[in-house]
């Protein structure tokens, strides 16, 4: 039986999104931050949408359509990442985290528990 803390890489991956924006919001900001969290958001959605097709997750498609939603966000920011100032990014960077909170203890959390009872593992 699966555990909680063999979904680890999850919650490692969630962090290391946390940390890509918080240095979004840095006062020495380098426009490559935006090129980094577009790549790594992508790679960790993707594992998380292969686990649940192999699991067959039941509302896979209506978790997917809210990492659409993310991407779709982390695609407006990147268009002019250099004209970006210090306060849309914090602000872009705000709104962007309290998404990603939302998720993580909303449908990320009924995916847990989905993994955690299946008898698929």
């Amino acid at each position: 039986m699966m555990k909680t803390s063999e979904l680890i890489w999850q919650d490692a991956q969630h962090q290391t999104l946390f940390r890509l924006l918080d240095d979004l919001r840095r006062e020495e900001f380098d426009c490559s931050v935006i090129h980094q969290l577009r790549l790594y958001a992508d790679h960790h959605f993707c594992l998380e949408e292969a686990y649940m097709q192999e699991l067959q997750y039941p509302k896979m498609m209506q978790h997917i359509q809210a990492h659409n939603r993310f991407r779709e966000e982390l695609g407006q920011l990147s268009r002019d990442p250099d004209n970006l100032s210090h306060q849309i990014r914090t602000s872009l960077s705000q709104f962007l985290e309290e998404w990603l909170k939302r998720h993580i203890f909303g449908v990320d959390k009924e995916f847990e528990a989905f993994v955690l009872a299946s008898s698929r593992k």
